[in-house]
């Protein structure tokens, strides 16, 4: 029941895509898209070189990077003219990863109006509606573009 109602009450807010494209050519493809929409990658955490200096076990094929993604001068205009406290939303993360054979890409979906419920002295509605849609456009176009790549590879 209660996940049932989380359901209808805030949607997916994990989105997950899959693709056949190889993990690498989806990764090199998202760096560009990410540059075509403003955006730059700050940093990538690469989960499997995490694990292994840890000397955790693994699958061989095991691969998860998250990439976290900025428009500095979007936040910057977020953390000084409205609050620092909208630092906790950001950067933006995308997940890369290999699963069961395929790569999937995965970004989070919060609904605007939720995060309008977080910050309700801030008028954050269009902003947040604005960069989820961008988000989502990145994962979008980037799973379009390395399947295009990849079929032309074939």
């Amino acid at each position: 029941m209660k996940k049932l109602f989380a359901k209808w009450l805030i949607g997916d807010v994990v989105v997950k895509q899959t693709t056949n494209a190889p993990f690498e050519k989806v990764m090199d493809t998202l760096d560009g898209v990410v540059k075509e929409n403003n955006f730059s990658i700050v940093t990538i955490h690469d989960m499997r070189e995490t694990y292994l200096k840890k000397k955790l076990e693994i699958p061989d094929d095991f691969e998860y990077k998250i990439v976290q993604i900025c428009n500095p001068p979007k936040s910057h205009k977020a953390l000084n003219s409205m609050s620092f406290d909208m630092g906790v939303m950001m950067p933006k993360s995308i997940i890369v990863a290999r699963e069961n054979g395929t790569t999937t890409l995965r970004f989070m979906k919060m609904k605007p109006w939720m995060v309008g419920m977080m910050f309700p002295e801030l008028d954050i509605v269009p902003m947040s509606k604005m960069v989820a849609g961008i988000i989502e456009k990145i994962a979008k176009e980037t799973i379009e573009k390395a399947e295009i790549v990849q079929q032309n590879n074939s």
